[in-house]
């Protein structure tokens, strides 16, 4: 038999399997491998098929996902109510009235004349009044010496008063007459806080809310100083507020006595994450 046919067929089984058992086992193997990879290879395609269609149909019929938006919300600053001192009036100290002098003049009195063999009643003796140098008249007052007489109804001249300096501050006030207050109210306040606070991403990952107690002073010119905190979160929080607080335009200054002056103010900053 020539071997030139069996080189231009497709498969050379029949030159291997010649004059051997050709009903079963390896030579039926052979004859079954293409049909076996076609198969697996249909099969192959259609789960890989299955798989993107499938994939598909979830993400048209699942609902999408919710994205989780922190809200930050700002509360109005604690405002300690001002307690009104009430000072008792001191009694004013009244000088002692300097006594005016009455000079004590002699009285004037008339020679009696008297007549030869006459006996002439005596006349009456009159006891002039004179001028006080000071414009005071008055008869003299028997038993008083000059220098302590006194006139009736006068008083001494009324002790002054001295008006006292109000002195600079040295600490910020905690309380005053008009406290300071952000340019355009708490709303104007309240707007700033939100647009300018974000959310650090430690605090997000660790689900972190919860409030932040920010101090500062307001200085006599309206400048923001001394920022401190005085309760946080940790994870980002507390400097996120520092950082705020810090680049807050100038505010409007409190007054006491209508005087700029200094305040310090504390302002809770509460962070939810929903």
């Amino acid at each position: 038999m020539s071997l030139l046919p069996a080189f231009l067929t497709d498969s050379l089984d029949e030159v291997v399997f010649e004059g051997r058992n050709q009903a079963y086992g390896a030579y039926q193997l052979r004859q079954d491998y293409q049909q076996h990879l076609t198969s697996a290879g249909g099969l192959t395609v259609l789960l890989l098929a299955g798989l993107v269609l499938g994939w598909n149909i979830w993400q048209a019929l699942a609902p999408a996902p919710m994205v989780m938006v922190p809200h930050i919300v700002a509360l109005d600053p604690i405002i300690p109510p001002m307690q009104a001192t009430v000072e008792k009036a001191k009694p004013a100290v009244v000088a002692p009235a300097r006594p005016h002098t009455v000079a004590a003049h002699p009285a004037l009195t008339q020679p009696t004349q008297v007549t030869k063999d006459e006996l002439v009643p005596p006349r009456p003796v009159t006891t002039p009044v004179e001028a006080v140098a000071d414009g005071l008249t008055g008869p003299v007052v028997p038993g008083i010496a000059a220098d302590d007489a006194g006139v009736a109804g006068t008083a001494g001249p009324a002790s002054g008063t001295t008006a006292v300096a109000t002195p600079a501050p040295t600490e910020p006030f905690r309380y005053v007459e008009k406290m300071p207050e952000f340019a355009g109210g708490q709303e104007a306040l309240l707007r700033y806080l939100r647009s300018h606070l974000r959310y650090p991403g430690a605090a997000l990952a660790a689900g972190i809310s919860g409030r932040v107690f920010m101090s500062f002073v307001v200085g006599a010119d309206g400048q923001i100083s001394d920022v401190t905190i005085l309760k946080g979160l940790g994870y980002g929080l507390d400097e996120e507020a520092l950082r705020v607080i810090r680049q807050m335009p100038a505010w409007t200054p409190g007054y006491q006595s209508k005087h700029a002056v200094p305040v310090r103010f504390t302002l809770p900053i509460t962070f939810q994450y929903q």
